[in-house]
């Protein structure tokens, strides 16, 4: 389980290049770097919260499913895995591409957004980040993918809640120091090194699907 949850939080912590290019810019525009820096947090925990969500709605459908089909699965997270990894090294964009299974619902969230704009307390901070973790992303989908391979609800909850808590370094950064951060993730040295921690995890998860 602790190794489950590390691979989760790292799936989470290497995705700061790509939350930066996708959230960072929001974090910013809602002026949590400049208004009250702590709404940053309620706003983290909205984003976090829904993952979690997800990951239990996603989980308890795809428990009900045959276990034949759990070694199926990890190997659609690996393959997933992989690609984010190229992505960060410039290779393929490919995994950018399931960003298009969300868009149909976040169009339909997307204009709810605008009533906690300004933010302008805790609570609506909250709300915005719980509404904001359903922008289509395609490294929350891949996690997503990691963790309904995990065959349980529970485990499926707590994994989403790991990865969630490895983006967080990069959300926070985004809402204080934004400018100074985001030239650091966009080195192509650094995004080939948080892609090959990637493959490496990869290459973890698909060890244990042989073994198994």
């Amino acid at each position: 389980m602790i190794s489950t949850l590390l691979s989760a939080f790292i799936i989470g912590l290497v995705s700061a290049g790509h939350c930066f290019g996708m959230c960072g810019g929001l974090v910013v525009a809602a002026g949590f770097n400049s208004q009250a820096p702590s709404y940053i947090w309620y706003y983290n925990l909205g984003r976090i919260l829904t993952y979690a969500l997800l990951g239990g709605f996603f989980g308890l459908t795809f428990a009900a499913l045959p276990a034949a089909t759990i070694p199926w699965l990890k190997l659609m997270s690996i393959t997933l895995l992989v690609l984010t990894a190229l992505y960060f090294m410039g290779i393929t964009s490919a995994v950018t591409q399931l960003e298009r299974l969300g868009l149909p619902i976040w169009k339909k969230l997307q204009p709810l957004t605008k009533q906690f704009l300004p933010v302008s307390s805790s609570a609506s901070a909250l709300r915005l980040g719980f509404l904001w973790g359903f922008i289509p992303c395609g490294l929350v989908y891949t996690a997503l993918a990691f963790a309904i391979s995990l065959g349980s609800l529970t485990q499926s909850i707590i994994a989403m809640l790991a990865f969630g808590l490895g983006t967080l370094p990069a959300m926070v950064f985004s809402g204080l120091a934004a400018n100074r951060i985001r030239p650091i993730l966009n080195r192509h040295s650094v995004r080939v090194a948080l892609g090959s921690v990637l493959l490496f995890t990869a290459l973890l998860l698909a060890s244990t699907l042989i073994q198994h």
